[in-house]
């Protein structure tokens, strides 16, 4: 109420998403954005077993570990106080492509999710109150008092600059989907590329790295060829695309290494042309 009465559209979208959840990662704070989250895979024989991706810490794949570490969270405050009460550790499935890297990595197909201390729900709450408190505070300060919640022109102008103190908002690498807690409910994890749908597809591309000319040639070939009916045999313009990409991969002009790129690409076409992977 106060914020939409002082006019201050970036605190109230932002107290609108805390409290609804936010549409899109790009538009996360800092805060909700959980490192060094660790892995687990599936092993039928063993249950839940660390997955070891701490060799890709390293100046040359740490765009890989960042990506596999890091977790976005978009859920609104409501639902993460009911989840700050779990004992139990709370889990997202990764990224099919995230799962496709590290199986083939590791020679296997299994199931694998991110396991996330329930402690880390209670952090951004906490990170939220504080937020709120450093403004209620600093409108105090100002003078901003707002008798009967009615605000003179004075204490309009006042309020006009002001914001939500350290929220930085940027893009992200990956979406957490639902977060569970133990091993129940429905933890399924939808990939952003949606079938048909090449901004869909633009989106996660950019997100590698790749430039908007690259794209275009991209929506040339795809236009300009037949759908593929499987994952080995793409065409000859989208699979020279691929090609092309790959070696900028390895040629470091794109934000994944090349040991990675063939598979992320693969797999973001195939979602694009809903055909397996």
């Amino acid at each position: 109420m106060i914020s939409v009465k002082l006019g201050l559209q970036d605190i109230s979208d932002w107290l609108e998403y805390e409290l609804n959840g936010y549409p899109s990662a790009d538009i996360l704070p800092d805060y909700r954005i959980l490192k060094d989250i660790p892995i687990k895979a599936w092993n039928p024989h063993r249950g839940w077993i660390p997955c070891e991706v701490g060799n890709f810490a390293n100046s040359e794949t740490q765009d890989i570990y960042d990506e596999l570490t890091t977790v976005s969270i978009s859920q609104p405050v409501s639902m993460l106080t009911e989840l700050a009460k779990s004992e139990e550790t709370l889990h997202a499935d990764l990224p099919s492509y995230l799962a496709t890297v590290l199986n083939a990595m590791t020679n296997t197909n299994f199931q694998m999710k991110w396991f996330i201390p329930s402690t880390q729900m209670t952090k951004i709450l906490s990170n939220t109150r504080s937020k709120i408190l450093d403004w209620a505070l600093l409108l105090e300060q100002k003078n901003i008092l707002g008798e009967g919640l009615q605000f003179s022109n004075e204490e309009k102008k006042g309020a006009a600059e002001m914001t939500i103190n350290n929220i930085n908002f940027h893009g992200n690498v990956n979406n957490a989907g639902t977060i569970g807690a133990g091993n129940t409910g429905d933890i399924s994890q939808q990939n952003r590329i949606i079938a048909g749908d090449f901004s869909s597809l633009e989106h996660q591309l950019k997100e590698y790295g790749i430039q908007d000319k690259d794209i275009a040639e991209l929506k040339l070939a795809v236009d300009g060829s037949p759908a593929p009916t499987s994952s080995a045999n793409l065409g000859h313009k989208v699979g020279g695309w691929l090609g092309n990409m790959i070696g900028s991969a390895y040629s470091g002009s794109l934000k994944i290494a090349g040991s990675v790129a063939p598979t992320l690409l693969t797999n973001a076409l195939c979602h694009y042309y809903n055909i397996p992977a």
